[in-house]
């Protein structure tokens, strides 16, 4: 729900290798419409809660990155987004296996249900237990990430780190073997 369209283009070519150009766009085109309940008059409420390790790793380039982080520094800033990031210095935490989704409805004859997206594929529990073990782990996982504050903070440390990878860009000569006078 937050994935700008080329770091969603990079995240599926990263997942899916063998996929074709054409399933690769469908895959983005059905993300950033997703996205479109973010930004109606009455919009979605959402409660994103990430690891460190999503802002860390450079999917697509330092260029894709800053963009990403720009991108959540946005979002966090939407009175009905709330952001979280869990940091490494958490060590293990009940997200590790995988990530799901927590739909809560407005009508209360709606029934809570969680949305987990796999390699096995897409799967859906609605039965009472599986909600409440959950929505336990969404209350869990809440209480040790960071913040919202200090996510955005962080968010934007990394910004201005994948920044300054694009000001100095790593020199081939610098490393043996790999061209220039050692080669």
């Amino acid at each position: 729900m937050l994935q700008t369209e080329d770091y969603a283009r990079a995240v599926i070519k990263g997942v899916l290798p063998m996929a074709s150009a054409r399933e690769i766009e469908q895959r983005v085109q059905a993300r950033v419409e997703r996205q479109v309940v973010l930004g109606k008059a009455d919009p979605l409420n959402l409660w994103a809660i990430m690891d460190e390790a999503a802002l860390r790793r450079t999917v697509g380039g330092p260029e894709v990155m800053h963009e990403q982080m720009q991108h959540l520094i946005a979002a966090a800033s939407e009175p009905h987004m709330t952001l979280q990031v869990i940091p490494f210095s958490a060590g293990a935490h009940a997200g590790m296996p995988g990530s799901f989704v927590l739909m809560s409805f407005p009508d209360v004859e709606d029934p809570e249900i969680i949305y987990i997206d796999s390699m096995a594929g897409d799967l859906f529990l609605e039965a009472e237990a599986d909600v409440r073990r959950y929505g336990a782990i969404f209350d869990n996982l809440r209480a040790v990430a960071l913040s919202p504050d200090d996510t955005s903070n962080l968010i934007a440390s990394v910004a201005k780190e994948l920044l300054q990878q694009r000001k100095w860009p790593m020199r081939r000569d610098c490393f043996p073997g790999r061209g220039g006078e050692n080669a």
